[in-house]
């Protein structure tokens, strides 16, 4: 088992029991609660091997479901943005250029803000969509979809540049 192969099974232990144990109890203005555990997906190397991803997706979804008994929302909106993910990608950092080998590397500023709100905000909408399902609920699903989209994309934001300098040392 090599290095970065050990980091990224750490960083997902971590960021499921950060989730769990701190993100999940904290509720800004009393109903946004940040999904920092997405980090997992932007970290993944982009030319790792894709069913690996789809698996682990399943399982960080699926431990965060089950250690926070949500029913399931997490897990589908998580292994759909893993299969949506090299769309994703291509629609950030574009079809005819370079694409990074991952998110790390990549210095344009204004593709990794794209891919981060691209990927967060499909993840939120599909979460909430599942989590109201109902029609009724459409501008509460665009509230908490919206609001809760831009504190986890902050906070990823800063987890990343974070997770950048340890790695750079």
């Amino acid at each position: 088992m090599n290095r970065d192969t050990l980091a990224l099974y750490s960083i997902f232990l971590l960021l499921v029991l950060l989730q769990v144990m701190l993100f999940n109890n904290l509720y800004l203005f009393g109903f946004i609660n940040p999904m920092v555990y997405l980090f997992f997906i932007v970290v993944y190397r982009f030319e790792n091997d894709q069913t690996l991803f789809i698996l682990l997706s399943f399982l960080l979804g699926f431990a965060i479901d089950f250690l926070s008994q949500s029913g399931g929302a997490h897990t589908i909106a998580t292994l759909t943005i893993a299969f949506l993910r090299p769309i994703i990608i291509r629609s950030a950092f574009g079809v005819t250029s370079e694409i990074p080998s991952s998110f790390q590397n990549d210095s344009r500023i204004l593709s990794k803000t794209a891919f981060l709100a691209l990927l967060i905000g499909v993840h939120h909408l599909i979460y909430y969509s599942i989590v109201f399902f109902n029609w009724n609920a459409f501008y509460l699903i665009l509230k908490n979809t919206l609001l809760t989209s831009v504190f986890s994309l902050i906070l990823i934001a800063l987890v990343s540049s974070l997770y950048k300098k340890l790695n750079d040392s």
